[in-house]
């Protein structure tokens, strides 16, 4: 608004915005305790299943029907405007691990509705990347030059098969160094988020899903997770400045105020889908009743991913992204107001609040 950062200062700043993504999905990564989730597998399982995938599905069908109010949109035929809205709603139904991890420690909860929820959200992480990366990759054989179909199937294979590879090797080199190597462990974190960023992309890896394959093997094979953990606290504070501060200044209030309608039609849809998917997965679970009833609204909360996914987006299709990442930034926006005092107030009436 004052005019202080100007276009080019912000896309020269695309260098951090890499940076920050790889942090966050080695953060989501290694947050993924397969073996202190298990008891809860059932649950979390199915939740994630109805809640996020079919909220995934729905906010994709409602940008699709709604396409009219999206001016980014009007141009295109029903193929692409089927293939942006998928991508569109995998983007906007992430979840928040870092919002339901900071209401859990500031309420000191505990019980079966702070765990199901932390697990389905870690674990949605992982769908959500997953469910962005084959939907971009569509969308971008849509947009680009027409191929066979083999030939897109082996691109797929390589971005997606490949990206876990890469980041289960990089997954192994941190674990060598965390292990030999006492000091300099968060400018080493740095470095291979660097090298996950700019060298995935220039091989057509995908850096969200190199860094949550890294974060995984970490946790789940080695015994450096929490060294790993408070490597990257070190680290990232100062990029998570920059990247958050991007991310608003990549926020054009005109486009805003065009697609604000469609943004809170969005807002609710996802919170209905999610709320309402997650009492469905829960019964089919058999799930406590506590968990059914208050479960959904620790789904509800948004923030690094969803913003990290959200610039992902506008850097992958630069002609209409910025106006898709600005309606994708204002659901988040809403969400980010909203959603963590209405978890707060579903942990008071659950009991599980200390």
């Amino acid at each position: 608004m004052l005019g202080l950062v100007s276009e080019g200062m912000t896309e020269q700043l695309s260098l951090i915005n890499g940076v920050a993504i790889a942090l966050i999905a080695l953060t989501a990564g290694n947050e993924l305790d397969l073996r202190a989730f298990r008891p809860l597998l059932r649950s979390i399982g199915w939740m994630t299943l109805v809640a996020v995938v079919g909220t995934a599905f729905l906010l994709s069908l409602t940008i699709f029907l709604s396409r009219d109010l999206l001016p980014f949109m009007s141009l295109m035929d029903t193929r692409e405007s089927l293939a942006v809205a998928m991508v569109l709603g995998s983007v906007m139904a992430a979840q928040s691990p870092a919002v339901v991890v900071a209401l859990r420690d500031e309420m000191n909860a505990d019980g079966p509705v702070t765990r199901t929820v932390l697990g389905v959200v870690v674990i949605a992480d992982l769908v959500i990347i997953l469910l962005f990366a084959l939907t971009s990759s569509i969308a971008k054989s849509i947009f680009g030059a027409p191929g066979d179909v083999v030939e897109t199937v082996l691109q797929l294979a390589w971005e997606l098969l490949g990206s876990l590879g890469a980041g289960t090797m990089l997954g192994a080199v941190l674990w060598i160094y965390l292990r030999k190597v006492q000091g300099g462990g968060a400018l080493f974190v740095l470095t291979v988020a660097f090298v996950m960023a700019e060298v995935g992309r220039r091989v057509h890896f995908d850096p969200l899903l190199a860094a949550l394959a890294a974060g995984m093997f970490i946790r789940n094979v080695t015994t450096t997770g929490d060294r790993l953990h408070h490597e990257i606290e070190a680290a990232a504070l100062p990029v998570y400045v920059v990247f958050f501060a991007t991310a608003g200044a990549a926020i054009h209030l005109d486009v805003l105020l065009v697609v604000g309608v469609p943004a809170a039609l969005y807002v609710v849809v996802r919170a209905l889908g999610l709320w309402g998917g997650s009492r469905i997965g829960a019964r089919i679970a058999g799930s406590p009743a506590s968990v059914r009833r208050w479960a959904g609204f620790g789904l509800l909360p948004q923030a690094g991913l969803a913003l990290a996914l959200a610039l992902l987006f506008a850097s992958t299709f630069p002609e209409f992204g910025a106006e898709a990442a600005a309606l994708t930034l204002g659901v988040v926006a809403i969400n980010e107001v909203l959603a963590p005092a209405i978890y707060r107030y579903a942990l008071v009436k659950s009991g599980e609040a200390g």
